[in-house]
């Protein structure tokens, strides 16, 4: 459950970090002419390159996977059946939405990149370091994860420290912040 948890945090931090450079841009982008045919088409060999569809749609699954294994037995079959239901449906709607990430991330390229540019990163990823870097991401990622969740009871007691200095905690949120035993303080 602690790994869905940092993987949503790092997804999410990805997520806005990468919108907030649009976001920057996105006039400049909307001024901007579409991309060529030769661009997009580009953009999207380096995109599937990068091996971020297979990364995407294993991290997704294992979440959903790693939240439906975390959740307490249901209390009937027919309860766990229901369970079973949302589930599958979670992870259908997750795997019809890959497809469309991966067009935004090809549509961001062309649009950020230009024509040479994407050929020199095909060029990088498909050479022998480009192959090594994204065979050994996975597991970079595993390893960043793991120093994340390591760091996540610091991160969060800091951030207790800071909010209960201004406002004064109920019992509830500083059980979240600095554990059970603070709540009674």
């Amino acid at each position: 459950m602690k790994r869905a948890m940092v993987g949503g945090i790092l997804a999410i931090l990805l997520a806005t970090s990468a919108y907030s450079a649009t976001a920057q841009s996105a006039s400049a982008m909307a001024d901007a002419a579409p991309p060529d045919g030769r661009t997009l088409e580009l953009a999207r060999q380096v995109v599937d390159a990068t091996g971020v569809r297979t990364s995407l749609s294993g991290t997704m699954q294992s979440v959903i996977s790693q939240t439906y294994a975390s959740l307490a037995p249901a209390g009937s079959a027919e309860a766990e059946a229901r369970r079973k239901v949302f589930a599958d449906a979670q992870a259908d709607a997750t795997a019809r939405m890959v497809p469309k990430l991966i067009d935004i991330m090809v549509d961001a390229y062309a649009r950020n990149f230009t024509a040479r540019e994407l050929s020199d990163l095909l060029a990088f990823y498909r050479s022998p370091t480009g192959r090594s870097m994204v065979a050994k991401t996975p597991q970079l990622m595993r390893s960043v994860t793991g120093e994340l969740v390591a760091l996540m009871p610091g991160v969060r007691h800091d951030m207790g420290e800071e909010v209960c200095a201004k406002i004064t905690c109920t019992p509830a949120e500083r059980t979240a912040f600095f554990g059970a035993t603070a709540a009674k303080n």
